[in-house]
């Protein structure tokens, strides 16, 4: 890894949506699918692609009344989800940190970006971390929101001071 950055390449972020035609998914219902590796009806989107979406326009896009978005490990394997990357090669996921937002708060945050709930629920849970999830946070800090490694240090710093 390079030095000076919190950006782990084989950090990625996804949103999830099961292409059943339902609209509506329990926690639950992609847990289930992720544990058991049920990945047929899944239609995986990277984060850049709805990052600095509203709520509301995410839902919209996804044809959902839920959002499920999480960070993994991404690798080349031969036990692979039947998704494909733009080389065509087959993708796995591992140590997947998961967040699912409900119908009742996108609607109480539908204004709010899908980006900024994300940060804000990285940022609530931070101290209580394992030191897996808090490398993952840090990267989508970096990544997604500070733009810089200084800004995304400033930020931890703030965090560890509030214990």
């Amino acid at each position: 890894m390079k030095e000076n950055t919190f950006d782990v390449p084989a950090y990625k972020f996804f949103a999830m949506k099961i292409n059943d035609g339902r609209v509506s998914h329990t926690s639950d219902d992609y847990k289930f699918l992720i544990t058991n590796n049920y990945m047929d009806n899944v239609i995986l989107i990277p984060f850049e692609n709805i990052d600095g979406l509203k709520a509301e326009e995410v839902r919209s896009l996804l044809a959902t009344k839920e959002v499920f978005i999480f960070g993994t490990m991404y690798y080349e394997s031969i036990n692979f989800i039947k998704n494909y990357d733009k080389l065509n090669k087959p993708i796995g996921l591992c140590g997947i940190n998961a967040l699912y937002f409900d119908e009742v708060m996108l609607d109480k945050n539908s204004e709010k970006t899908i980006d900024k709930l994300y940060e804000e629920y990285m940022e609530e849970n931070y101290i209580s971390s394992n030191d897996n999830a808090k490398r993952m946070y840090r990267c989508f800090f970096e990544r997604y929101q500070d733009g810089s490694y200084l800004k995304t240090k400033e930020r931890i710093k703030r965090l560890e001071m509030r214990k």
